[in-house]
């Protein structure tokens, strides 16, 4: 199971309410937390995974695709695992854990706190760029090379690399 723990601003995008009941026991890898935020008027969500940090942004969303937020969650995170050169092998064993996806709300702040450092970080970015609209595939490459001091491999594709090595076993 895939546990997506959503700010309260996602949760009202998605039409869900969200209580701490919801909160199962599920291993770090398999959960992540999601927020969404606006550039240019355009609506974006930064998924940022509980173990290792590593991240990815689905952007340019509108109403129809937060409908179907399962799907591209799912979707998201098999194309940036296979983007950032992880095993075809291991990402299908990961994602067959995902079956079904349970929303609850965020519990650890200091991934709110990464969140929005993260997202703080890529708008600098897509300024500097001055590429519009953004290329996602550029931000997302270069998002988890950046270091974050709470990890002990300091950059996040680096931890979900070592985390999934527990799922090819």
């Amino acid at each position: 199971m895939l546990l997506l723990q959503v700010t309260k601003k996602l949760a009202e995008q998605l039409n869900i309410k969200t209580s701490k009941d919801q909160l199962v026991d599920n291993d770090l890898l398999y959960s992540w937390h999601a927020h969404m935020f606006l550039y240019k008027r355009r609506k974006y969500v930064l998924v940022m995974n509980n173990k290792s940090r590593y991240n990815f942004i689905l952007g340019g969303l509108v109403k129809k695709d937060f409908m179907k937020f399962d799907e591209l969650m799912k979707n998201g995170i098999r194309k940036n695992l296979l983007a950032d050169g992880f095993d075809t092998k291991v990402v299908d064993k990961y994602m067959e854990q995902c079956d079904s996806v349970n929303y609850a709300p965020t519990s650890m702040r200091n991934i709110i706190s990464q969140i929005n450092d993260t997202i703080l970080i890529t708008k600098h970015m897509w300024e500097a760029d001055e590429i519009q609209p953004p290329d996602l595939d550029k931000t997302n490459r270069r998002n988890n090379k950046v270091p974050f001091l709470q990890l002990p491999e300091s950059h996040s594709l680096d931890a979900m690399k070592n985390g999934m090595k527990n799922v090819e076993d």
